[in-house]
């Protein structure tokens, strides 16, 4: 048995959470109570990829650029603070594999859940991609009744790091999320400028 099971990673964030509590602590967000994941850098800034696995980050930050490309945005840096990030959520996700994003953010956030397990970066981003046909150009919104956020996060300009995580769920799917510094989709703004 290789590591901590999923079950005793949950009990880990909740004593956690209850402890800090108990002792009067305070924490800024949801990623303060996880808890830290064995090899990965602490480090709390952005910086470029190192190994994430044979090509992953690359991948993830190609995928991405390639989109961005088409409408003239500029590419997106990889930051493996935002790809912790986005890994230990995509591992929060994994015994259920309920897409939902992380509660209180401070980034910008793309989730997809897929049935299966071959699913990859490239396949996560075209989803993402392929909801730029709800997009209204002219009103710079989605078309009433769609959904279409993920392409706006995906493409929106004034956003410079990305970072991603992919995790296997118990009940055979796959729960991937990217994270996004700057977060885009302000109400009011256009995700291009």
């Amino acid at each position: 048995m290789e590591g901590p099971t999923p079950l005793l990673l949950l009990l880990a964030v909740l004593v956690a959470g209850g402890a800090a509590a108990a002792a009067g602590k305070s924490f800024n967000s949801f990623e303060d109570l996880i808890p830290t994941i064995p090899g990965l850098d602490p480090q709390p800034q952005h910086h470029a990829a190192t190994a994430d696995g044979p090509g992953v980050a690359h991948e993830f930050l190609e995928a991405h650029n390639r989109v961005r490309a088409k409408y003239g945005v500029p590419p997106l840096r990889w930051s493996n603070k935002l790809a912790r990030y986005a890994r230990r959520w995509s591992s929060m996700r994994r015994f259920d594999c309920v897409m939902m994003h992380s509660p209180a953010s401070p980034y910008g956030e793309n989730v997809f859940v897929g049935s299966g397990t071959d699913w990859r970066a490239g396949d996560a981003v075209e989803k993402w991609a392929g909801e730029g046909s709800y997009f209204d150009w002219r009103a710079q919104a989605c078309h009433p009744g769609s959904v279409c956020g993920h392409f706006t996060q995906l493409v929106w300009n004034d956003t410079e790091f990305v970072g991603c995580g992919r995790a296997e769920c118990l009940i055979g799917k796959v729960f991937i999320t990217c994270s996004y510094d700057p977060p885009g989709n302000w109400k009011g703004e256009v995700p291009l400028t």
